[in-house]
């Protein structure tokens, strides 16, 4: 049997319904398929034939022919609908001019005992109402293809753009699991460059990692090591860092980039300063070393093939070296940071010992005795020379030379002195500088110890009323995390626990009920939290703001409302609270512009408090006014109609006389 047999048994078996083509049945059906096609292949001429069988049926063998020329309308639709309107119109003129050349032939054929004339005014107003018909017909089924058109090509475009977006997805889910979801989405953004840019830099480094993992098995150490940076991630994210890679045990984070943050060092040092809050509290087997450097670095995507975001620089070397000698649970930063976080930051400059100082013990209690002695009888040259050879002495030589420089005022003429403050000054390097590995000079260290808290400021608020309100203070229960986020945005640390704190005094003094006064304690220390919805650099605008942006800014207490309700806060007197803190007496403050005792007696208090807080704290275009110069702005301000006098009165009382006791 032939191959070309057994490929014909073969179609048989598998397709049995199919008959066979070349059989007698198969001619026939070959047939009817070949005119099915050439039908529609041509399916215009066949129509066009169609209408010319049916105009030879009505003229040649019906009588009474003008009242069957209604029937062409149906073609003529017909024509309309598959043809188009111009070939439709063709069609209709075609008719038209057969059936005048008939009537004019065969006028009886259309009238019984009419004229020539009368019946070809009747065919003309015929066909004139088949031109209209066909015509809108026409146009109307062309309108509807052009809409299906649009229609089918939208959809294709929806599939693609659907298939686009849920590829970008996948790319953008892949990123966000292998680098910061902010530079993930930058980078598929393109709005990534190559920049030297001022940022601080974090390097923090585990102790005695390596003698533990030799220890323990692989997995255990992994484990312990994901639970580190599980819960180190959070901090860094909520203080606005990019944590541009791990290195073992050790992480390096840059803050102010990719976003350009005003304040980098500050968000800097307080991640730093919770992280190590946050090893203490989940008990893991090591200690942490932070160390921060601020300075100009090249930032950018690094690589060729594989790329990752990442900075160079001397500041980057400096960040590793502050933290290869920091010890441990401590966080070291260079000079530059802490002029930028000295403000709000307890810092301490390290003196350059590389071995035990058993004598400092002695010494520290010698200088506080000498410094005893000065404050009860007054300085002179040789109380000064003594106390500057007790500060040379614990390797504090700034200290020394600031003692020695009064006592040679007092004193120009002493040799010792000269001497004395020309060896502080030689060996100021020595003993308070560090000679950091890869860096040709050396440089000043310092340890943060931690943030300054404003409300035991004897400056801003009397001691009296800081130590009598204390145990409220040490009972607060609020998102300080996040509170302490937001005001890191533009330097504002501690406004929010000095504004609650100052609120709930001023509450207490007016006699409110207890539940009035923890509710506008916690109002107070919320109601900026919504300025996070705020670009940072209008926060941190040295210069005047232009009325948009002033407009932008006052938004912000209804960000503060709606956040609040994000966190869970539903009671409608806070939000009341909060979202009219700043309305004023005389009506003109927003956002509601309420007036007088229109404004809830808890928003008058905090919006004082606020002013009041914000005028004595360091701004980024002026330092913090005295709280005398303050208050007498705020006297100014109420002369004006900004605040209620009776709140002014009370505030004036609690700051002025401070005799409070507990």
């Amino acid at each position: 049997m032939s191959n070309d047999t057994n490929r014909d048994s073969g179609s048989q078996k598998i397709f049995p319904d199919i008959p066979d083509l070349n059989g007698p049945t198969g001619t026939g059906l070959t047939f009817a398929l070949r005119v099915r096609a050439f039908v529609i292949r041509n399916l215009e001429l066949t129509f066009v034939l169609l209408i010319a069988v049916l105009v030879c049926a009505i003229f040649f063998l019906l009588p009474f022919r003008f009242a069957f020329l209604n029937l062409f309308y149906l073609p003529v639709l017909l024509a309309a609908y598959i043809l188009g309107k111009r070939k439709a119109l063709y069609a209709c003129l075609n008719v038209i001019v057969v059936v005048i050349v008939t009537a004019v032939m065969r006028p009886e054929w259309f009238t019984l005992g009419g004229t020539t004339v009368s019946t070809l005014v009747m065919i003309i107003i015929w066909g004139a109402s088949l031109v209209i018909t066909s015509v809108g017909i026409g146009s109307m089924q062309e309108k509807l293809a052009k809409g299906f058109e649009e229609t089918r090509r939208l959809y294709e475009e929806l599939k693609r753009s659907r298939v686009t977006e849920e590829m970008k997805e996948k790319v953008e889910k892949t990123l966000y699991t292998t680098m910061d979801p902010v530079v993930a989405k930058l980078a598929t953004e393109g709005k990534l460059r190559i920049e030297k840019r001022e940022i601080s830099i974090m390097f923090c480094d585990l102790t005695d990692f390596t003698s533990y993992s030799d220890q323990n098995p692989p997995d255990i150490v992994l484990d312990e090591l994901n639970r580190f940076i599980g819960h180190l991630e959070p901090v860094v994210e909520l203080y606005r860092g990019h944590i541009d890679k791990y290195m073992g045990d050790g992480v390096m984070v840059e803050f102010g980039a990719p976003i350009d943050y005003a304040q980098h060092a500050l968000m800097a040092v307080i991640a730093a300063i919770k992280m190590q809050q946050k090893m203490k509290e989940i008990g893991l087997p090591w200690k942490l070393r932070i160390g921060i450097a601020t300075g100009h670095t090249i930032v950018g995507m690094m690589g060729v093939h594989r790329q990752a975001y990442s900075a160079i620089g001397d500041r980057v070397n400096v960040a590793k070296r502050l933290e290869e000698i920091c010890e441990p649970e401590k966080v070291y930063i260079d000079e530059f940071t802490c002029k930028l976080v000295d403000p709000f930051a307890h810092v301490v400059k390290l003196r350059n010992m590389g071995y035990s100082r058993q004598s400092d013990k002695m010494l520290l209690e010698e200088l506080a005795e000498l410094e005893s002695a000065a404050a009860e009888n007054g300085e002179s040259a040789d109380l000064l020379y003594e106390m500057g050879k007790k500060h040379f002495g614990l390797h504090d030589a700034t200290a020394a030379i600031a003692c020695f420089e009064r006592a040679l005022t007092l004193d120009p003429d002493s040799t010792e002195i000269r001497l004395a403050y020309a060896d502080a000054n030689l060996k100021r390097d020595e003993f308070e500088k560090f000679q950091l590995k890869g860096k040709l000079h050396k440089i000043a260290v310092f340890e943060v110890r931690g943030l300054k808290n404003r409300w035991d400021d004897p400056a801003v608020i009397p001691p009296a009323i800081s130590a009598k309100y204390r145990s409220i203070e040490a009972s607060i229960k609020l998102p300080s995390d996040l509170v302490l986020a937001v005001e890191s945005l533009d330097g504002s640390i501690g406004r929010g626990h000095l504004v609650g704190m100052l609120s709930y005094v001023i509450a207490d003094r007016l006699n409110l009920s207890e539940d009035q006064k923890l509710l506008i304690l916690q109002a107070g220390y919320l109601q900026d939290i919504g300025k996070e919805a705020v670009p940072h650099h209008i926060l941190n605008r040295q210069a005047s703001l232009t009325d948009n942006e002033i407009k932008f800014v006052e938004k912000y207490v209804i960000e503060s409302v709606a956040s609040l309700k994000r966190l869970g806060y539903t009671d409608e007197r806070l939000l009341e609270i909060v979202k009219h803190h700043h309305e004023l007496w005389n009506g003109a403050g927003y956002p509601d512009g309420l007036k007088g005792e229109e404004i809830p007696i808890g928003a008058r208090i905090t919006g004082l408090a606020e002013d009041f807080s914000a005028m004595t704290s360091w701004r980024p275009y002026r330092a913090a006014w005295d709280s005398r110069l303050a208050l007498n702005e705020i006297k100014k301000n109420t002369e004006k109609g900004y605040y209620d006098p009776k709140m002014v009165d009370v505030l004036f009382e609690i700051l002025r006389s401070g005799t409070a006791t507990p």
